[in-house]
Order: C-alpha cells, then sequence, then structure tokens
C-alpha cells in the first residue's frame, strides 16, 4: 500500500503565479541562479527535484529531497557501462566525472524511469493538483452514506458499449480523482438514491487525502448518464457517457481511517450543468490502415475518445487528471469511418481548460518462445490530446505514425530472437508521418508465474536521436521480453531539462511500434 505522499516532500514551497515569489521575476530571468549553470564544472551534472503545485490560487513549488530515491547516471564508452552515483548537495544531487555528451539519468531507480540527456541540469520533478500542504494517507476506499436528489434518471449498465449511470469525484483544492460506487442495483428511472451500499474509490496513486474544512476543501459529485452516439458500419450499436448534473459540496473534514471507519454522509441535491456540443469526424479506416506499421502482424483492438477538463488552465501546456467530461469507447476492430455529435456537461470554472483524447490500440497474439502452444497479446498505440477544438476542428486522423525500421541488434524487430547481451542496441528511423519531438522506448517482461507482462520502465529520447542502448537494470538474464519505441510529438515536453514536468502537455500525439518476443541469454 502507498504511504502518504507528504512524508517524503521535503523542502520550501513559494507560489510563484498570481501570488509571486521573491522578485517576481519571470522563468526565464530566475533560470541561471535556480539550475547553478555558471558554478557547475565541464564534467559536472546537477539534478534537481522542484514539485509544481497547481491550485486555484496559483502554483507553489517546492524543492524535494532526494536522498530517499537519489537519482543514477550511466555513461556508456563504446564498450561497456559505468555507474555514477553521485552525491547530495543543498537543493539537489550532483554528479562529478560526467563526460560531456548523452548520458542515461536513471531519474526513478524504483520505477526504473531513465531520461537519454546531454544537459548540465535536470530538473526531474513533477506536478500535482491541490496545495502543497496536504496530506495523503494509504486509504484508497471509505464508506459513504448517500442522500441524492434531483438526479438525471438513472440508467442501469447493459454492457461495454451501454455502461448507464455513474458518478465521479474530483476535488479542486486536494488531488483527489475517483468514484463513486454503489453496492446495490436501482430501478431505471429513478432521479433520487438513498443507500449505505456506497463507497468512494480513489483512482490516484496519492489515495484519498485528509480534507479539512477550514483548508475550503470541497468536491463536485458528477454524475454521468449514457447516450447513444449512433450505429458502426456493422450496425451495432455505439453508447457513450457525459456528464449531466453535478453538485459542488460545502467544504467538510475528512481523515481516511481502515481502523473501523464511520461512513461518510453526503446529503446533496443535484443540478443541472451547461452543456456543449462537438461534432466528430473520427476517420477510423485510416487508424486501420496503420496496423502493420505497428507490428507487421497487428490488428486494431479498440478505440477511444474522450473529453477531459483541464486544471487551472492547461498552465503552461500542462494538463493534469481529474476525471472526464464524457467518454466513448468503440466495439473491439471497428475500422469503419465514424460521424457524430456529443454533448457533455462541465461544471468547473471558467478558467479550466477542456481537451480531447483519442487512441487507437494495436495487438499482435504472439508465441512464448519457452511455450509456444501459448499465445501472449502485444501491443502499442496511437494516442493524441489537445484543446477540444482543436482535435474537432477537422477529420480526426493520425498525425504521427510509428518509427520505422524497428531492428534490435541490427536485426528486425518483429522477428522473434535472442538478443547478444543484457544491454542490446534498440534502433529506428522517424516516421513517415509527422515530425517527433521526442522518443519513448519502453521494455516489458513476461512474467511466467503470474501469466502477465511486468513493466522494465521507459528510456525517455530527444527526438534528434536514432538508437539507444539499454542500461543496466532493464533485462534479466533468461527473461522473455517485448520492447515498444513511440514517436512522439509534444513540442512543450522538455525531455533533456524537465522531463517529467513537462510530458503530460497540451499538443500530444504519438505513435508506437512493437517488437515480437526477445530472449535473454
Amino acid at each position: 500500500m502507498m504511504m502518504p505522499r507528504s512524508s517524503s516532500l521535503l523542502g520550501t514551497t513559494c507560489v510563484v503565479w498570481l501570488a509571486g515569489c521573491g522578485s517576481g521575476a519571470s522563468s526565464s530571468e530566475r533560470e541561471p541562479q535556480a539550475t547553478g549553470q555558471t558554478l557547475l564544472a565541464d564534467d559536472t551534472v546537477l539534478v534537481t527535484s522542484t514539485t509544481r503545485f497547481y491550485t486555484s490560487v496559483g502554483i507553489a513549488e517546492r524543492v524535494e529531497d532526494l536522498s530517499a530515491s537519489p537519482p543514477e547516471i550511466y555513461t556508456y564508452d563504446g564498450i561497456r557501462f559505468s555507474r555514477n552515483t553521485g552525491s547530495a548537495v543543498p537543493g539537489g544531487w550532483r554528479f562529478t566525472g560526467v563526460p560531456r555528451g548523452e548520458y542515461y539519468l536513471r531519474a526513478d531507480p524504483i520505477n526504473m524511469v531513465d531520461i537519454l540527456t546531454s544537459a548540465r541540469h535536470v530538473d526531474i520533478g513533477i506536478n500535482r493538483l491541490g496545495r502543497p500542504d496536504a496530506v495523503y494517507t494509504n486509504v484508497d476506499w471509505f464508506p459513504l452514506q448517500l442522500d441524492l436528489r434531483n438526479l438525471s434518471p438513472w440508467v442501469p449498465w447493459t454492457g461495454d458499449y451501454q455502461q448507464g449511470s455513474s458518478f465521479q469525484v474530483v476535488s479542486s483544492e486536494v488531488d483527489m480523482m475517483g468514484e463513486l460506487t454503489l453496492f446495490e442495483a436501482f430501478p431505471e428511472g429513478a432521479t433520487s438514491i438513498v443507500t449505505n451500499e456506497a463507497g468512494l474509490y480513489s483512482y490516484l496513486w496519492t489515495n484519498i487525502p485528509v480534507f479539512q474544512a477550514d483548508r475550503g476543501d470541497r468536491l463536485y459529485v458528477n454524475q454521468f448518464s449514457e447516450f447513444i452516439a449512433g450505429r458502426t458500419s456493422d450496425g451495432t450499436l455505439v453508447g457513450y457517457s457525459s456528464l449531466t448534473r453535478s453538485v459542488h459540496l460545502a467544504p467538510f473534514d475528512l481523515v481516511p481511517s481502515w481502523e473501523e471507519p464511520l461512513p461518510l454522509p453526503i446529503s446533496a441535491e443535484f443540478q443541472p450543468v451547461n452543456e456543449r456540443e462537438v461534432a466528430l469526424d473520427w476517420r477510423l479506416s485510416e487508424f486501420a490502415r496503420m496496423a502493420p506499421e505497428a507490428h507487421p502482424r497487428a490488428v486494431p483492438r479498440g478505440s477511444s475518445f474522450a473529453v477531459r477538463p483541464a486544471p487551472h488552465g492547461p498552465a503552461d501546456g500542462w494538463v493534469g487528471y481529474a476525471g472526464e467530461l464524457l467518454w466513448m469507447d468503440m466495439p473491439q476492430g471497428t475500422a469503419s469511418d465514424f460521424t457524430t455529435r456529443l454533448r457533455f456537461g462541465n461544471p468547473y470554472p471558467s478558467n479550466w481548460g477542456v481537451v480531447g483524447s483519442v487512441s487507437t490500440l494495436y495487438f499482435s497474439p504472439t508465441q512464448l518462445p519457452s511455450n509456444p502452444a501459448r499465445f501472449i497479446n502485444l501491443a502499442s498505440s496511437y494516442t493524441a490530446t489537445e484543446a477540444i477544438e482543436d482535435l474537432t476542428a477537422g477529420p480526426v486522423i493520425p498525425k504521427v505514425s510509428p518509427p520505422r525500421s524497428f531492428r534490435i541488434d541490427r536485426k528486425p524487430a518483429s522477428d522473434p530472437q535472442r538478443v547478444s547481451s543484457l544491454n542490446p542496441m534498440i534502433s529506428w528511423v522517424p516516421p513517415a508521418v509527422g515530425k517527433p519531438t521526442a522518443y519513448e522506448v519502453k521494455v516489458r517482461q513476461y512474467l511466467p508465474e503470474y501469466g502477465a507482462m511486468l513493466d522494465l520502465g521507459s528510456i525517455y529520447v530527444p527526438g534528434s536521436v536514432r538508437d539507444v542502448r539499454l542500461p543496466p537494470g532493464k533485462l534479466k538474464p533468461g527473461a522473455e521480453c517485448y520492447v515498444t519505441v513511440t514517436a512522439v510529438y509534444a513540442p512543450l515536453w522538455d525531455v533533456e531539462h524537465a522531463p517529467l514536468s513537462t510530458r503530460d502537455t497540451v499538443p500530444y500525439r504519438s505513435a508506437g511500434a512493437f517488437s515480437s518476443f526477445f530472449t535473454v541469454p
């Protein structure tokens, strides 16, 4: 179970937007002093971690202590890798003896996140929603006592593509997004719900935070209703879920606990919300035609469309996760174009933006080398997220395609193979469509004891790079793995200097190619 996030967050905090910090210098004016670039020797790298908290009154920054999970650097001299553990310095972690040129920064040793960079200063902080002094618990579920009135007529769940009515909960004061779940059925058409058989689930790794009424901590409770978007070319009905009603609860106190928790009472009258309509011209046939570029034997598995709020922005292009306003899943294997008009409600403040996302999954059932009678689904995807008006301004088509000439140790990655070492070379050439600003290389290992894939972490790579050698720790002897290389167009993603905080920015488009299984000696 995840321990409270606040226990490992140390350092000072200042608000740098609206409220200001120090003299109010711009980010460009603060850069030399903040990074210490002029104080670094030629062979020195400084790694810092600055968490940015997005709130209704601005953005607060906090410099974090890296000692609990210190970063590492790996350099390759053409023959072997060398590991550099660095040492703590005030405000960060310093490495000496790092030659000029590219190196691998293991920003997150626990989750094996690596950055290929040549920068002398890298900030590996992240962005979060909510106030910086919030306390997060190890509780991800909490019982509720509900008295909900003036709902949209209730629709029971009838299938994967007709999901009926549901609830989401979102806070703008603390980092909380989750689901309000009912443990009993309610009749079709019901407009009120009174029950003790309900619970609050957190979707986030931070779990459920402590709520403080005197700090103004509140929740939006949003009702989603089912609508019909149309039919596919073979007549299959396509439904979608859309936000129709909402209530913004008054500030309340809550200290989540696993020890005999008393249900949190929620008594509220829901209200209709302002609605918006978007026209969607989704050229699914073009996404389906791209499947062989992901893998010669790949087929499209499923496609989805979503509309999401962008809390407090998107400031600096960053989009945090605060649930959905609408989502729609197409029936598996749909490869025909789909045109429709969709409506969704939005209860959030006018300074919250709205983004749209599309995704298509490609997969290939692949023989397991150690057990040819067993087939495992290997996969990659196309994803795009941008302002909703930009995404739907014209036909939705692929604007970046998977990398080409994808190879492992100079052999086609789509061929099953045994690599020569624990550090094979992964190479590619740019895609036929789009101009990537970055690439993501991700390795996954099959775990026979669980019948599942284990994510071995990503390598984030600048868009000018055409190959990487897997650094130490990615592969284990005897493992059965596959690798994906994803071309990314994200002009605001600063891979080399701020790889984690700028990754989830808009516009963002990506398309991945995936290998067949390879075995490790």
